[in-house]
């Protein structure tokens, strides 16, 4: 595989250097993000840990990938701008950590989920008795509906 680096622009702001390479893999796969950082990290003189590639793709019937790449000059301006995904993604498997899992819903027992034992019959009717019966009472000053029916009939 040989990369090689078609744009080279220094950005200050982000204290960076952004890549546009390609990657020629003649009678290979598309090559893995870390063999194409290592490559550009010799090119460029910094660390691979330094380059977050971007975007890594080949065309369909071509052997060669291209791919946009981000040198930084510092870990810590690294991390503070390039998101979490892309980090991970450079990753090699050994060091990418495990993803949070929510915990498990712990089931309860079908013994305790069974419902009570209903009432007799003769129970409910007692507990209705018992109730007072309760008396509607109408709102204060809003006449009731069947007076003013019964005042506007004369």
């Amino acid at each position: 595989m040989k990369v090689e680096i078609t744009e080279k622009t220094e950005n200050p702001l982000f204290k960076r250097t952004e890549i546009k390479f390609k990657a020629d893999h003649a009678g290979e796969p598309t090559p893995k993000r870390l063999d194409v950082s290592a490559q550009l990290a010799n090119q460029l003189g910094v660390a691979a840990e330094l380059i977050v590639i971007e975007k890594l793709a080949s065309t369909q019937g071509r052997q060669v990938a291209s791919g946009i790449a981000r040198a930084y000059s510092s870990r810590e301006q690294l991390e503070g701008l390039e998101p979490k995904f892309l980090l991970q993604r450079g990753m090699p498997k050994e060091a990418k950590p495990e993803p949070e899992k929510p915990p498990k819903k712990v089931e309860k027992p079908k013994e305790e989920m069974k419902a009570k034992p209903e009432k007799s019959k003769e129970e409910k009717v007692e507990k209705l008795k018992e109730k007072p019966k309760e008396e509607k009472v109408e709102a204060k000053g809003k006449p009731s509906k069947e007076a003013d029916e019964g005042g506007k009939e004369g």
